[in-house]
């Protein structure tokens, strides 16, 4: 294995268990959802930014999925995975189609993905309880989330941007 590919997976475990502990340890209940408002999904986006689409992808996907798995949501665990992977992809594509000289594209990657993770999180929500029309209320909290994920990753974008991980990582 060469030292590019050494580097890429040392990145996305570290990734990932950064998204882990924002997810876990820095949560805000939510009593509309039955679960909580976070950080991690901030810092999905910061990985989509500084590793790309596809190690973003695997680091939100892992991160929040162990999450899940130590925080009491093991029934949410194989959703999120799916869901927060597909994300990642979903702004990192978006990123990738929109012109080059658009400033703030991963705000538009972002928002693109969150509509995606709004939409995924209440139709598993519907299907795990059988209705869609008593978890329509989740998609507000879900929403929020996704906000609160795009504000972090603006925050934070500023500190991480100067850290040289590769050549291969996205333009923000």
């Amino acid at each position: 294995m060469d030292d590019k590919k050494i580097k890429e997976m040392v990145y996305t475990s570290l990734f990932a268990a950064l998204i882990c502990v924002a997810t876990f340890i820095i949560k805000i209940p939510s009593p509309v959802t039955n679960g909580y408002t976070h950080l991690g999904d901030g810092f999905v986006f910061i990985a989509v930014l500084l590793l790309g689409r596809k190690n973003g992808a695997w680091a939100g996907a892992i991160g929040a999925a162990l999450a899940d798995l130590i925080g009491g949501y093991s029934f949410y665990a194989v959703p999120t995975f799916i869901i927060k992977g597909i994300m990642a992809l979903i702004m990192g594509i978006v990123i990738e189609k929109l012109p080059g000289n658009m400033k703030y594209k991963w705000v538009a990657g972002a928002v693109m993905g969150s509509v995606w993770q709004v939409l995924a999180y209440y139709t598993v929500g519907s299907m795990m309880v059988g209705s869609f029309i008593s978890t329509i209320s989740e998609i507000p909290g879900n929403a929020i989330q996704s906000a609160t994920g795009i504000i972090t990753a603006a925050a934070f974008m500023g500190v991480f941007k100067h850290i040289p991980l590769g050549k291969d990582t996205m333009e923000c």
